[in-house]
């Protein structure tokens, strides 16, 4: 059985691997799946949940990408003809479905967006009914129903679209968890032509915030075009230009957030969380935190000097949500951005935690600058290798043999990471050490390995 779903939902190419048909039958096959796997239970974020349309009902979202309204046109045909009514949310932020889906009476959600991804990608998010991605047993039976046609339904057995704007529920969920504390800060905004777009700007501005927002126009043709939190550049300048006391980027659908200090030196989703874990009230206390085994060495190692014990997951979000409510942390995330303020929050939501950094710097007597300077990272060399099948090396035992070969000779020296990516067809490489030569020769060396691979 072909495997759709990676990491992060389904990504590919828009119009290749992601067309309009193949979109069609992964809305009938979510529509018919989640009306059998989840019955509306809700997280504790909300009192009372609204009704907007009879149920079963679907939340649907998306992200400005030129592809994204072709896909979510075939999506919500898909789950119309299972039967299932569809809220039409329009385009806004995956966090903003994911905690609406706890405010209005749904069996689930569905968000059109690659994330993070190239603008030629796109992809399908699914979620459950409490705002919490749907995992490998609901993906498995999506796929499954995926290998067959859809059963044709009697006319009047067809869902209907309400359309629905959240926006005023996220406003004031935001200004609930986070309080009505004022600030004069000025503010730099990356919102990189993406579905931050709809909330970022107004949702700061409400915090007292002196907001200069950048990319701010939902352009589905830039979309992480030389900006947001993959391309930190921009928004260097424009902090130093305009003198602003910080700034912050978000990626396509607004669930990560990266960060800027006011000489425009970047501070990252490590340095970020390790900055929440210590200053804000609620995670000092709690004094844990849950990392990937992408994040930075140096600053797990500072933490526990400081008595914060740390724990490290496969990466995505997915693995890190599953060991914070194990172990009952409410933070925890990636160093790419994407972090999780479970107390506040059932999944990533830049905006947030964009808030809620901003409001522990407006109360410090320190600068960004300062308190990320004084977190140690260890250097590190982080690249993507492109690659036919992402896998497939897995399956070479020659390979294989040559790369064990090479992480011994490097043993203890050199931390090394190699993991297929969920999302594009690319192998993730991370080398670090406390010598930034021998990771450089780390990486080398094991780039040259996969680049003969390919070449053979």
């Amino acid at each position: 059985m072909a495997r759709h779903f990676g990491t992060d939902g389904i990504r590919g190419r828009a119009g290749e691997e992601l067309t309009p048909e193949f979109a069609l039958r992964v809305g009938y096959a979510v529509g018919q799946v989640l009306r059998r796997r989840y019955r509306g239970r809700k997280l504790p974020y909300f009192r009372h949940r609204k009704k907007v349309v009879p149920a079963p009902a679907v939340m649907m979202a998306r992200d400005p990408r030129i592809s994204s309204p072709m896909l979510a046109s075939a999506v919500t045909s898909g789950l119309l003809a299972a039967g299932t009514n569809v809220v039409d949310l329009g385009m806004l932020p995956t966090p903003v479905l994911a905690l609406s889906l706890n405010a209005i009476d749904s069996i689930g959600g569905i968000v059109i967006t690659a994330s993070h991804n190239p603008i030629e990608d796109n992809g399908i998010k699914v979620f459950r009914s409490n705002g919490l991605k749907v995992g490998e047993g609901t993906e498995r039976e999506i796929e499954l129903l995926l290998q067959h046609s859809p059963e044709p339904l009697p006319h009047a057995a067809f869902g209907k679209v309400v359309n629905y704007d959240p926006r005023e529920i996220y406003g004031a969920h935001l200004r609930r968890v986070l309080g009505s504390g004022k600030s004069g800060a000025r503010v730099v905004l990356d919102l990189a032509y993406g579905a931050a777009v709809a909330t970022a700007t107004e949702a700061f501005s409400q915090f007292g915030y002196d907001v200069k927002p950048l990319h701010a126009k939902a352009d589905g043709w830039k979309v992480n075009v030389r900006c947001g939190s993959t391309d930190l550049g921009a928004l260097q300048r424009a902090v130093r230009r305009l003198g602003a006391d910080w700034g912050l980027a978000f990626d396509g659908d607004g669930d990560r957030v990266l960060a800027v200090d006011a000489d425009g030196e970047i501070v990252d989703g490590d340095k970020i969380m390790a900055i929440l874990t210590l200053g804000d009230p609620r995670y000092r206390r709690e004094h844990r935190l849950v990392f990937t085994q992408m994040s930075n060495l140096g600053v797990e190692r500072y933490l526990r000097e400081l008595g914060v014990t740390t724990y490290r997951t496969g990466v995505g979000d997915v693995q890190v949500l599953a060991e914070m409510r194990r172990r009952g942390i409410n933070i925890g995330g990636e160093q790419s951005g994407h972090i999780i303020c479970w107390d506040r929050q059932c999944t990533g939501d830049g905006v947030l935690v964009g808030l809620l950094l901003s409001g522990l710097l407006s109360r410090s007597e320190r600068d960004l600058g300062s308190l990320a300077k004084a977190i140690p990272t260890y250097p590190q060399e982080l690249v993507s290798l492109r690659v036919a099948d992402p896998r497939g090396w897995q399956q070479d035992r020659e390979f294989l043999r040559q790369l064990r070969r090479l992480t011994g000779k490097y043993n203890r020296q050199v931390r090394i990471v190699v993991r297929p990516s969920g999302t594009e067809n690319v192998v993730r490489l991370l080398t670090e050490a406390e010598d930034a030569a021998l990771a450089r020769a780390a990486r080398d060396e094991i780039a040259g390995l996969f680049a003969a691979l390919e070449q053979a």
